[in-house]
């Protein structure tokens, strides 16, 4: 058996130096500058075709003191939104960054894709399946390139599983379970805006749910879903004895999301799915 295996996938198998063409820079502006901006921030500074040339966030002076704070001198931001950013022609923008809550990634995803930029979106995709559509239809109608941000996919190990199911080891899968969650995972050292509905819209289903979903079916080519039956509930988040508040208790009146879901999931092939995740 580990003969046939070594046979098939080579683990060891060294991925090809790409060189990078630092004289044409991509022109990059970031929307919302709040805590994942950082990540993306990192990111852009180790491209060496990388420039970053512009930046904006609802709260005045924010996206001022986030590049400050990161060291990037030489970015506009005095823009009030992110429609004022984009219609600013002089940016010359090839790509956006967008870090803004989770119910406000559809509207600058669908008003940058019409500008022609490209677009990566943090995750989740959306709250709605309607948004979901309207980005796509827009993505499609700009021909340009919408990246959602699921990172996993990179990973090694995420790439091995993949490569596993693909050399057809592991004969016919037709069932499998994914999920997690975090013992103390009620994220409020930031604030409110991964708890209220009015700003998060979708609880740890979207916030680390869809990651779980992602990379199992990113790993059996993404089968087309048949049937859900799903399920959440929010009794740890509206308790305020909660012990992962600490001594905010006043959180637990705030918040209006899921911190439990679960499905049963029907998909093309005669694969289930039993997801999980808190």
């Amino acid at each position: 058996m580990a003969e046939k295996m070594d046979a098939k996938l080579d683990y060891n198998q060294k991925k090809e130096e790409v060189v990078v063409d630092a004289n044409r820079k991509l022109r990059i502006g970031i929307i919302g500058c709040g805590w994942i901006a950082d990540s993306h921030i990192d990111s852009y500074k180790r491209m060496p075709d990388v420039e970053i040339v512009a930046g904006c966030d609802l709260i005045p002076g924010k996206a001022a003191a986030f590049f400050k704070k990161n060291g990037v001198e030489g970015v506009k931001t005095d823009y009030a939104s992110h429609k004022e950013m984009l219609d600013d022609e002089s940016l010359q923008l090839d790509a956006v960054s967008i870090c803004t809550y989770n119910r406000q990634h559809a509207e600058p995803a669908i008003y940058a894709l019409n500008k022609g930029v490209h677009v990566m979106l943090e995750k989740p995709f959306t709250v709605t399946i309607e948004e979901a559509a309207e980005v796509m239809k827009a993505e499609k109608a700009s021909g340009k390139v919408l990246s959602i941000g699921f990172q996993p996919r990179l990973d090694p190990n995420m790439q091995m599983i993949k490569k596993i199911v693909d050399s057809g080891e592991l004969g016919q899968i037709y069932y499998i379970q994914t999920g997690g969650g975090r013992r103390r995972g009620i994220p409020t050292p930031f604030g409110t805006s991964f708890i209220e509905d009015k700003t998060a819209g979708l609880g740890a289903l979207a916030d680390i749910g869809c990651y779980s979903l992602d990379m199992v079916l990113n790993a059996i080519g993404y089968p087309k879903p048949l049937t859900v039956t799903g399920y959440k509930s929010d009794f740890f988040g509206k308790d305020p004895n909660y012990v992962g508040y600490g001594a905010h208790h006043e959180y637990a009146d705030l918040f209006g999301v899921d911190d439990f879901a679960a499905a049963f999931v029907r998909l093309e092939g005669g694969i289930i799915l039993d997801f999980r995740i808190a």
